[in-house]
């Protein structure tokens, strides 16, 4: 009896666990059910998200989903609706840039190491075009095939990223990017500060982080002064990259730069770059210098007097070797050039605790309150950027004048290069080249001084005296026109005639980097420009003779021009994301060229993993920047083509 009331227990038991077991397996089954619906519903919502116009709730359940992208800013928090201020003619579509733009930047994020690795698998070693047949049978040449052969012997092909240090509202989301009224909108986005129109990045150029600059102007750039930097973050760092972030773009259809209803903004934009020019994440910052130098100038033009931009280093202390010093040279109508201090931090800070240099200025803030005047002035998180504490003259208020004494005239596009004493004293001489060969002109300048406190610490022109009855210029009688007795040289070879138009002819691009020409003449190599008849760019390469006064041109190339995206060998191709500037190609004498109406080849620098290549960084149709790496050999070719170092005959004196 006893044992039958076990057996009945267990029975009973057993009924029970075998109950419980059949209900977990149907809960979790609903459960897995209802995830997978739920995962479904999510992803439907997400991808009807970017394929239609969806509500503001939408919007809102979008951004709260989505981790903020590592590149905003986060020292400036806008409103859920970034767009908010923009016109009332813009659709529904446009009111998704802020959780689109978010959604494209972070798959960009995620994409990031996978272009990195591609870079070994993207070079090219060995050319495969043939040589250009009219450099051997005396015919006219096209720009496109000489453009072509130049960037077939390229090492590899990048397009530079856009900077990290600018916050996604001020970016045309990808999806957007094909959207042509869009993208107008954007560039007259109210309110008049111009605080919500968008920004593109383009004309680059490359300073290197080498054994010529002084060692402790060469740690802050790296950030090996920082402790909290380490040996291996600061030797990644190779060069500094300088751009223009500006809303001045034709990423859509071509815009006029008059008639705008909102202020116009061209950020100096800084990056760091690792030894294949991919940027360094998180080490960049974009300055509006203009409003950085003159804030009460700021709202008595829309137009911004500074466009492109350059950092140069150069020798401020007489017996130092190196490069002590970064300068800044902005230009527009005008060149305007001023001491600069430019350091890695490992986080944002408004301090310049053990920031010793002549430069005692405060730094532009980089922690900012979210409404204040600063809130458009300085993007970014790891460079610090300060100015001379004071660029304006004596009892000066006009904005032009006190532009016009910080300049190096009324021009732009000038280029500085330095040479060793010929007499041998040991001091560097540092010469401005005003334009680059036709009619070849150079000033000497100087950038010696104990302090850059303010205007009139040092004397930048030595023999240029300030005409204020000349709107500002400069007087004109310490500039050298270099040029032989016969003309200059030749251009190696010719193109279609009657495309240039004469004023436009000859004007200074990139420079430069010393080339040995071979018979142990060394030489420096620089890029020009001249506009066709259509406002296309065409560029040459010219050499010229280190021994001064008169710099003399001994050799130039025939014109070409150079090519814009491509999307089987460019290393982050797919950070190109707007279709518009690529179908804009060059045209002359009613002939259409293969490469955009518009590449500014704004820099040429050394390459600095193998020094027989060269960098040559260009804004493409005024809308993105690209690099070419390509021989010094192929440069040499394109100012020799017959091999018979034509420079030689020509008498020096």
């Amino acid at each position: 009896m006893q044992n039958h009331n076990m057996s009945a227990k267990r029975r009973r038991k057993n009924a029970s666990s075998g109950g419980s077991r059949r209900m977990f397996k149907i809960c979790g089954a609903f459960a897995l059910v209802v995830m997978v619906l739920y995962f479904y519903f999510v992803n439907t919502i997400l991808h009807s998200a970017k394929q239609s116009s969806v509500s503001k709730s939408l919007d809102q359940i979008l951004i709260t989903m989505q981790q903020e992208p590592p590149n905003k800013d986060p020292h400036i928090q806008p409103s859920i609706d970034a767009t908010s201020n923009m016109n009332k003619s813009m659709n529904n579509n446009e009111h998704l840039s802020s959780s689109i733009n978010k959604s494209d930047h972070l798959q960009t994020n995620e994409k990031d190491s996978v272009k990195k690795t591609s870079i070994e698998q993207k070079q090219k070693p060995v050319p495969t075009m043939p040589r250009p047949s009219c450099f051997d049978d005396g015919k006219l040449c096209r720009f496109d095939d000489i453009g072509k052969y130049l960037e077939d012997a390229s090492k590899f092909t990048i397009i530079h990223a856009p900077t990290d240090a600018i916050p996604n509202r001020r970016r045309i989301p990808s999806s957007m990017a094909n959207n042509a009224t869009y993208i107008a909108s954007r560039h007259n986005s109210g309110p008049k500060d111009g605080s919500q129109t968008s920004l593109a990045d383009y004309n680059p150029t490359l300073l290197p982080l080498n054994s010529d600059l002084d060692d402790k102007l060469l740690d802050y750039l790296t950030g090996r002064y920082h402790p909290d930097i380490t040996n291996e973050e600061a030797d990644r760092a190779k060069y500094l990259l300088i751009s223009r972030a500006s809303n001045l773009h034709n990423c859509g259809l071509s815009l006029r730069r008059l008639n705008r209803t909102v202020n116009e903004h061209s950020y100096l934009s800084l990056a760091l770059l690792d030894d294949n020019l991919q940027h360094i994440p998180g080490a960049s910052a974009s300055v509006l210098a203009y409003q950085a130098l003159l804030p009460e100038c700021i709202e008595k033009s829309y137009l911004s007097p500074f466009q492109d931009y350059q950092i140069i280093a150069a020798r401020s202390t007489i017996g130092n070797k190196k490069k002590d010093q970064l300068f800044m040279m902005a230009s527009d109508v005008k060149t305007v050039i001023t001491p600069i201090d430019i350091r890695r931090v490992p986080r944002p800070t408004n301090d310049a605790k053990g920031w010793n240099t002549k430069i005692k200025s405060k730094p532009i803030p980089m922690i900012q309150q979210k409404d204040d005047e600063f809130s458009i002035l300085f993007y970014g998180t790891g460079l610090q950027v300060r100015f001379m504490e004071n660029i304006r003259p004596p009892k000066v208020k006009s904005c032009i004048t006190i532009l016009a004494y910080n300049s190096f005239d009324w021009k732009k596009n000038y280029h500085v290069f330095d040479i060793p004493d010929p007499d041998g004293k040991g001091a560097m001489l540092t010469y401005t080249e005003l334009r680059p060969h036709f009619i070849r002109k150079t000033r000497k300048v100087n950038f010696y001084s104990d302090k850059f406190d303010r205007l009139g610490d040092w004397e930048l022109v030595p023999n240029g005296t300030i005409h204020l009855k000349k709107d500002g210029k400069r007087d004109v009688n310490d500039i050298q026109t270099n040029q032989f007795r016969g003309g200059e040289p030749s251009q190696q070879f010719d193109a279609i005639k009657g495309v240039v138009m004469p004023l436009m002819s000859g004007r200074g691009t990139a420079c430069c980097v010393d080339i040995d020409l071979g018979q142990n003449q060394t030489f420096k190599v620089g890029i020009s420009h001249s506009t066709t008849d259509s406002r296309g760019y065409i560029s040459r390469f010219y050499a010229f003779d280190l021994r001064p006064p008169r710099f003399l041109i001994v050799a130039m190339s025939g014109p070409f021009c150079l090519g814009g995206l491509n999307s089987d060998s460019d290393i982050n191709a797919d950070l190109q994301i707007f279709p518009m500037p690529d179908t804009r190609h060059l045209h002359a004498s009613n002939i259409t060229f293969e490469c955009p109406a518009v590449t500014f080849a704004s820099g040429i620098t050394e390459y600095q993993a193998d020094k027989n290549y060269v960098v040559i960084s260009y804004g493409v149709n005024d809308c993105y920047s690209r690099s070419i790496v390509v021989p010094k050999q192929r440069i040499i070719e394109f100012l020799d083509i017959k091999g018979r170092e034509s420079w030689l005959p020509w008498n020096f004196r």
